[in-house]
Order: C-alpha cells, then sequence, then structure tokens
C-alpha cells in the first residue's frame, strides 16, 4: 500500500468515527426559522460554506487590488 491508499483508509475511518458520534438531531434556530437537522449535516454545512467563503474572498481582495493599480 502507497502512502495515498493509507491516507485515504484514516481519512474515512475518521469521518466514520466522526459521524457516530455527531449522529443525534439538533434544533438550529436562525432568525425566524427553527430547523431540527443532524448535528454531521450541520458540520458538513458549515465546511462547505467556510471553503466556498475562503476560495471567493481571497479573488475579491485580488480583483480590487488590480483595480486599485490601474487607478493609479
Amino acid at each position: 500500500m502507497n502512502f495515498r491508499n493509507i491516507s485515504i483508509l484514516i481519512l474515512l475511518a475518521l469521518l466514520f468515527i466522526v459521524s457516530l458520534q455527531n449522529a443525534e438531531i439538533i434544533p438550529v434556530h436562525l432568525l425566524f426559522w427553527k430547523v431540527d437537522i443532524s448535528k454531521l449535516l450541520l458540520l458538513i454545512i458549515t465546511l462547505v460554506i467556510g471553503i466556498l467563503v475562503g476560495m471567493i474572498i481571497p479573488d475579491f481582495l485580488r480583483k480590487s487590488k488590480k483595480k486599485q493599480i490601474k487607478v493609479k
């Protein structure tokens, strides 16, 4: 087995453990809404939003710096 296969197996094992520990349903209150959702799904949604924000903000900053250079 190479390093990649071992890494994938370790990540899958960690995902399985996290899934088992965060399977309970919790209420989520957002403004006027109340939703019952599993902790794991909430973690995944938060992760995806964080990744998207992390990809969008550097692009936005890079574009605004280019505009400042063109204006000068």
